[in-house]
């Protein structure tokens, strides 16, 4: 089976395979013949195996080619292109079902904003051929088959990757999914049970109760493929939603249990001060974080210090400008 890790001072990421929209910093294939520029998408590069498309070259429009455009005729959305009058949802749909077939073990996808074929959510539906007035928005043909056919997965697009807490939850997710994916592939119950443990501490600031159901399943009986696909769903479940900061500041706050009787009062009156700035979105996570794992160091804790939670993707992909505020989880949505 091949590996592919990422070439990072850890040496401990598993290389995760995104789709991602050809246009976007890959390829001058919009309609118009140009390029989408994407700091985040090009800073990724290097940690991310990219697997490219783009869905209306693939069928035959060419580059540039007429614009297409989702038109609403009732119930039924069409994908027409205005100057010729042609309809290419056939070919659309068959592309993607056979795009996606055929690369089925992916970890996500990053894919245009606002595409006919590639958007997600946010495209707009055109209630004529020639008429300029919308009823609404929704996915193009591409984007709404990733959506039927991965739900599970981490998706988003090239826009919302611009935003810090997104792109923390999408890296986190995409290297969780990467390291599984390959622990997977070997049906090792052994390496399932590592995996268990390094994430320990991060699975629990997302979703406790998931965690521990997760843990029973590795204490039962039963095929090693079995098990893995039971802790795969519960995998998918515990990052169904983002966590929220109050958790992680729990989590740190019972770190600082494990420290308290070997550092002064200054120092967890200092610690305690961050945990509170972050709260308030004053500070980075960083900050707390940073000071935590100095104490790993000092004191030589080596069972908590590659916990995934201090290092849930490369340190290259951390922005030092982002601020990581506390909020709710409607803000994930799209």
């Amino acid at each position: 089976m091949s590996r592919k890790f990422v070439n990072d001072s850890t040496g401990r990421f598993v290389k995760p395979k995104v789709v991602v929209s050809r246009c976007i910093g890959f390829e001058n294939c919009r309609y118009n013949g140009q390029i989408i520029s994407s700091e985040e998408v090009k800073e990724m590069r290097d940690y991310i195996e990219f697997i490219t498309v783009c869905p209306e070259s693939e069928i035959g429009l060419g580059v540039p080619r007429d614009p297409v455009r989702l038109i609403s005729n009732g119930e039924e959305i069409r994908l027409v292109q205005p100057n010729t009058g042609k309809d290419f949802i056939k070919e659309m749909l068959d592309y993607s079902e056979d795009f996606l077939k055929q690369n089925p073990d992916v970890d996500g996808f990053i894919l245009k904003s606002k595409s006919p074929s590639c958007g997600l959510k946010e495209t707009r539906i055109y209630t004529g051929i020639d008429d300029h007035s919308t009823r609404g928005k929704g996915p193009g043909f591409f984007g709404n088959e990733v959506l039927k056919r991965h739900p599970r997965k981490a998706i988003e697009t090239e826009g919302r990757l611009r935003n810090y807490q997104i792109r923390e939850y999408f890296l986190t997710k995409i290297y969780a999914f990467a390291d599984f994916r390959e622990r997977k592939g070997s049906q090792d119950l052994e390496r399932l049970k590592e995996y268990h443990d390094y994430n320990r501490l991060l699975f629990k600031s997302y979703d406790e109760e998931v965690y521990q159901n997760m843990g029973k399943i590795l204490e039962q009986d039963g095929d090693d493929s079995e098990l893995y696909d039971r802790y795969e769903d519960l995998l998918y479940e515990l990052f169904n939603q983002a966590p929220q900061c109050e958790s992680k500041i729990q989590i740190m706050d019972d770190l600082l249990q494990d420290f308290k009787d070997m550092i002064d009062m200054d120092e967890i009156d200092f610690f305690k001060e961050s945990l509170e700035d972050y709260s308030k979105g004053n500070t980075s996570l960083n900050v707390p974080l940073s000071i935590l794992y100095t104490w790993l160091l000092r004191f030589k804790d080596s069972n908590l210090k590659d916990q995934s939670f201090f290092f849930p993707y490369p340190k290259d992909l951390v922005r030092l400008e982002d601020v990581r505020t506390c909020v709710s989880r409607d803000y994930w949505n799209f």
